[in-house]
């Protein structure tokens, strides 16, 4: 009985989060909540292109470590694609903008 009751716990554990151990780019500016879901408190907010820790994904959403700590962000906001920021037609913005010579915008 008690085996039964361990593997049914284990299956649910292995089916509601997958492990992992990954790098991660956020794919917007993402919230950096303290739970897997969107009820719960904001802790942060993490820019486009940030480089995210990926520990393991509940419910469509990752546990990652930024900054030195653990959060929570959609799983819709992430790529494991390293390219997406450097290269796929993103260039970080540096905060400061030009007016165009002509003029026009």
């Amino acid at each position: 009985m008690f085996k039964r009751i361990l593997l049914t716990a284990a299956v649910l554990v292995a089916t509601t989060a997958s492990s992992m151990a990954a790098t991660g780019w956020t794919t917007g500016a993402v919230n950096f909540r303290d739970g897997p879901g969107a009820y719960y408190a904001k802790i942060g907010s993490i820019a486009r292109c940030a480089s995210v820790q990926l520990d393991y994904v509940q419910n469509g959403w990752y546990r990652v470590q930024w900054n030195g700590r653990w959060g929570w962000v959609a799983q819709r906001y992430i790529t494991d694609s390293a390219g997406y920021c450097s290269g796929g037609g993103y260039t970080k913005h540096s905060g400061s903008y030009s007016k165009p010579a002509s003029g026009g915008y």
